[in-house]
């Protein structure tokens, strides 16, 4: 028996056609498929009340103790204007008692 090289080049050709074949059949079957996303884009938001859900939320926290002063802007605003007559009579008071004791500071040191 001699040695065909026709036959071995087409022995290898039909090889390598059949591994081709075999290798690329997964990928055009999966490409075949078709499949629908509910969701096409990739989503990396995350659940904004947390995993406690909205129980601690500190934003909610806030809103809910602003909401729960009662205070109309009305009110806020006389409060206000109380706040700051008090602080100018307990400054006015101070300053008058210093200027008190500093006038009887004065009268003592003159004989």
């Amino acid at each position: 028996m001699m040695f065909n090289p026709f036959k071995a080049k087409n022995i290898a050709v039909m090889l390598t056609l059949l591994g081709v074949t075999l290798g690329l059949a997964p990928v055009t079957v999966a490409q075949s498929i078709d499949q629908v996303d509910k969701k096409p884009y990739q989503s990396n938001e995350k659940n904004p009340n947390g995993d406690m859900g909205d129980f601690m939320n500190p934003l909610n926290l806030m809103h809910r103790a602003n909401l729960e002063r009662s205070r109309s802007g009305g009110e806020f605003a006389e409060d206000t204007r109380n706040n700051l007559s008090e602080a100018a009579k307990s400054f006015k008071e101070a300053q008058r008692q210093m200027l008190e004791a500093q006038e009887a500071a004065n009268q003592n040191q003159e004989p």
